[in-house]
């Protein structure tokens, strides 16, 4: 993804509702973490809007920008833009295209940019990753979407045995909301961290038990009665595992962390290959197993388990790619230097 633009509005509706209880959905089958997703991705815009403007002032940033426009015969220029800006029809953002940064604005109604101009390098450090994390938004919450479908083809029946591993995502998901929810930013941060570690102990304990359980499940000296019971604790840890994972993405997401968030994807894309999609000795691998175990899921668990392994496989190789891009220009501005 070397060529972007990313949207920066002038009011961004932040602000979650802790009062919907939606978010605190306790029905026990399919626990859905859109609107979470939706409010890290928010938070990232609001980072960089933050980090820009603490650099230069916006109204110095479009009067820089208008001086660089094709607006130079209006009368009053800046208030011609502030008044474009307000109303919506124009838009702040940020583009990123062959290693340069740019601040540019956008006509909303044609798509077409009225001038850009390039960030000095100090602004752009302070940038970081964001633009690019902000930039993915798209493609992580395809990901989140196809996690999700998996979610509802499981069948969940809760077992006691495992409660204190299903429990984290519970605990995990309110330190989420809560940190989401906070004004302070040091508070934001410490819950978020808290939230991940709980995710991750969540996380391990899950993957341990579905390998076990994943190697009984298939073994051919297990009888009928035990491989249904078997087969309904894979499924049921596999959707607090899938939802687990999301809290993470979210969790990454609002702290700004694009290759933590990364990490998170590659070792859940590695498990799923490594554990689920692996085929046995009869060329039957556990998602087929559970994808047969009843009549009407017609292959989609295998299906989708390919398409996440699929989606997160080619994010992870487009960062790569532009990590490699970066470290290149960097090498070449050094050498300049």
């Amino acid at each position: 993804m070397e060529d972007y633009l990313i949207e920066l509005p002038n009011k961004t509706s932040f602000n979650i509702d802790v009062t919907d209880s939606a978010l605190y959905n306790y029905d026990f089958n399919s626990y859905s973490l859109q609107s979470l997703q939706e409010y890290a991705s928010l938070s990232v815009v609001e980072k960089m809007k933050k980090s820009i403007y603490s650099n230069i002032s916006k109204v110095a940033l479009i009067d820089k920008l208008i001086q660089q426009g094709e607006t130079k015969y209006v009368a009053d220029v800046s208030d011609y833009a502030k008044e474009k800006l307000d109303s919506g029809e124009w838009v702040l953002g940020i583009r990123k295209k062959t290693g340069e940064t740019y601040a540019v604005i956008k006509d909303s109604l044609t798509g077409r940019n009225k001038s850009f101009l390039t960030l000095n390098k100090e602004v752009v450090k302070d940038l970081g990753t964001l633009p690019e994390l902000s930039a993915i938004q798209g493609q992580l919450a395809s990901i989140s979407e196809q996690i999700e479908q998996l979610n509802h083809l499981v069948q969940r029946v809760e077992q006691g045995q495992y409660n204190d591993r299903y429990a984290g995502f519970f605990s995990a998901r309110q330190l989420t909301i809560e940190a989401l929810s906070s004004n302070d930013e040091a508070i934001k941060k410490e819950l978020l961290i808290s939230a991940v570690k709980v995710n991750n102990d969540t996380i391990g304990k899950l993957m341990l038990s579905l390998h076990q359980d994943a190697l009984e499940f298939i073994d051919i000296k297990t009888k009928r009665k035990d491989a249904k019971r078997i087969e309904n604790i894979l499924q049921n840890s596999m959707g607090y595992l899938n939802s687990t994972v999301q809290l993470n993405l979210v969790a990454y997401t609002a702290l700004g962390e694009e290759q933590s968030l990364m990490a998170t994807l590659g070792n859940y894309n590695s498990f799923i290959e490594q554990v689920l999609l692996q085929s046995t000795n009869d060329e039957r691998s556990v998602a087929w197993l559970i994808d047969n175990a009843y009549e009407g899921n017609n292959g989609r668990f295998v299906e989708l388990t390919k398409n996440v392994t699929s989606k997160i496989y080619n994010l992870m190789e487009e960062s790569k790619t532009k990590r490699m891009v970066g470290e290149s220009h960097e090498r070449i501005e050094n050498k300049e230097m």
